[in-house]
């Protein structure tokens, strides 16, 4: 295969998720082809400090891959702000990318996938590609391999220098979004929480490249491709990981079968019983939800009295 994307590890002060990220990034076929990117990034303090050295000692010892180059930042920065900074720097030099953090087991042929979608695909027709796919029903008249949905995946993804250049970062025009409900409930397409995370986004409560990344593919009405089986699985659900709390919802079982021709739906194709059962897995609780819609009122409030 040609012009193959370079890979781009996200780590902080996790050494065995980490170990275990590169390990099973290495077994995979294209492995020996490609140029392999680690970002570390620098300790929040000095209890960390030891941690953070720990990983990059073994970040030093990496092989199996056609390159591998170290970034380390010499301060925390935290993930979201180390994600864009890192990965606008890579696209210095490249048009696509292929990007995992430091907690994801990746299926043997998941480099073969995403970079068959990248040449499948351009990015005037599909936003990004997703890696993990979550345990939702997929019909057995589906034939397809993929499938597309409006919300981006952080869980081992994919994309254009294109796409990444036109996501607005600071979200301007977010009040004038978030007034329309009718927008709003475009933008949920994907799930009834993204509004709200959004909103905690905006008001500096969380720190989230992805609901970012996520409104600008709602901003150029461009959907992510999915794999029908999940080439990725997230050891972060242990608890460990930033913004991830324990949880057995995100499980999933690794295809490792090969698949010599992937059969990719088409960017404009939407089947309404994958789109629903997606969604449905997002849906917050009907607790949650109350919560989200009074929070939703407060800000509304605000924004008509100023």
């Amino acid at each position: 295969m040609n012009s193959l994307a370079p890979i781009v590890v996200f780590t902080y002060n996790r050494l065995e998720h980490t170990r275990q990220t590169i390990d099973c990034l290495a077994k995979n076929e294209l492995a020996r082809e490609s140029e392999l990117h680690v970002f570390s990034d620098g300790a929040k303090n000095h209890d960390e400090y030891n941690k953070v050295k720990d990983v990059r000692a073994f970040l030093k010892t990496i092989t199996g891959f056609k390159s591998v180059v170290i970034h380390e930042n010499d301060v925390n920065q935290g993930l979201a702000k180390t994600i864009i900074g890192g990965v606008s720097k890579i696209f210095e030099s490249y048009d696509k990318i292929i990007v995992l953090e430091d907690d994801l087991e990746t299926a043997p042929y998941f480099l073969q996938f995403m970079n068959d979608a990248l040449h499948t695909y351009s990015p005037k027709e599909v936003w990004s590609v997703a890696g993990y796919s979550p345990h939702i029903h997929i019909p057995d008249s589906y034939k397809n391999s993929t499938y597309m949905v409006h919300r981006n995946c952080s869980w081992g993804w994919a994309t254009w220098k294109e796409n990444w250049d036109r996501t607005d970062w600071e979200v301007c025009g977010f009040d004038v979004f978030f007034k329309d409900k009718k927008q709003r409930a475009l933008f949920e397409r994907g799930g009834n929480d993204l509004s709200i995370m959004l909103l905690k986004q905006q008001q500096k409560q969380i720190h989230s490249w992805s609901v970012r990344f996520n409104y600008g593919a709602f901003k150029h009405n461009l959907p992510t491709v999915y794999p029908t089986k999940s080439l990725v699985k997230n050891m972060g659900v242990d608890g460990s990981g930033t913004n991830m709390k324990r949880s057995d919802k995100y499980s999933v079982d690794l295809c490792l079968n090969k698949v010599d021709k992937v059969a990719f739906c088409k960017a404009s194709s939407f089947d309404y019983r994958i789109e629903s059962g997606f969604k449905r897995f997002y849906n917050t609780s009907m607790l949650r939800k109350c919560i989200n819609w009074f929070k939703t009122q407060v800000y509304l409030m605000k924004l008509y009295i100023i």
